[in-house]
């Protein structure tokens, strides 16, 4: 919990890299849970009209396409440019609060299998949730890296919206169209 007050986590974290394992695995985790979690919201607000195998291939690929090649993509701009150093930490530091969210996910995903009373106005809690917490996450990013965001601020405002809005935006349209 103090990784949403503090960034004294991902501080000491960053450059341990005996932890590289650890952040794999949860990484997996989270490649594998969230999509989960969408597919079945998106069954409780009645777009799927049963949980089917294939709908969440669809979405975990959707996931991993959107995501990989952000993720990629990021790390070729770092290469590029030689920011290494400087976004490394950035990196680090949005995959430690989107691990953060996947592990938070879970035990609701649970409730939201086995649990039949109210799951409507669950689902939409958690979507009203996952907005709130993404917004912080962003906000604790921006306020934690200020320098960087500071030194060229179009540049961030045209990243936040190219890599960390419009992913999700095109793969909501993608699931949406292709379920």
């Amino acid at each position: 919990m103090l990784l949403l007050v503090t960034d004294k986590y991902v501080k000491i974290h960053n450059s341990d890299s005996s932890r590289k394992s650890i952040l794999t695995v949860l990484t997996l985790f989270q490649v594998l849970i969230i999509p989960l979690v969408i597919q079945v919201i998106l069954y409780h607000l009645k777009k799927f009209d049963a949980l089917i195998f294939s709908c969440y291939l669809k979405i975990l690929i959707a996931y991993l396409v959107f995501f990989g090649s952000k993720f990629l993509l990021q790390k070729t701009i770092i290469l590029a440019f030689k920011l290494g150093d400087q976004l490394t930490y950035y990196m680090f530091e949005k995959q430690t609060y989107a691990n953060y969210y996947s592990i938070l996910c879970f035990p609701v995903l649970l409730v939201l299998v086995f649990n039949t009373n109210n799951v409507l106005l669950l689902s939409y809690a958690v979507i009203i949730t996952s907005v709130l917490l993404f917004l912080l996450a962003i906000t604790l990013i921006i306020s934690h890296n200020r320098s960087l965001f500071y030194a060229a601020p179009y540049y961030f405002i045209l990243y936040l919206c190219t890599f960390e809005i419009a992913p999700y935006v095109l793969a909501c349209y993608w699931v949406r169209i292709s379920c």
